[in-house]
């Protein structure tokens, strides 16, 4: 029973992130006809650069940039999860 909860899980985080892609790669490419779509908000961590000696460096940053078509991709992949 745990597994198949788990599985559900990962499905579920699965379609948030591919609803999120969509809706992203939608808004962006009607940014240019629908102009609520160019407006986004950005939060993240900057870039950070890690050394170690002079063997190892990491460069460590995440951005997220939401906009309006994200949020609605958001939502059509949840209902959709939820629906079928």
């Amino acid at each position: 029973m745990a597994r198949h909860r788990e599985s559900r899980l990962m499905l579920l985080l699965l379609t948030i992130i591919v609803g999120a892609i969509i809706g992203t790669v939608i808004g962006e490419a009607l940014r240019d006809y629908v102009p609520i779509f160019a407006r986004s908000a950005t939060m993240g961590i900057s870039p950070t650069n890690i050394h170690i000696g002079n063997i190892i460096s990491f460069h460590f940053g995440l951005t997220l940039r939401l906009n309006l078509a994200t949020a609605i991709g958001l939502i059509i992949a949840i209902w959709l999860f939820y629906r079928l």
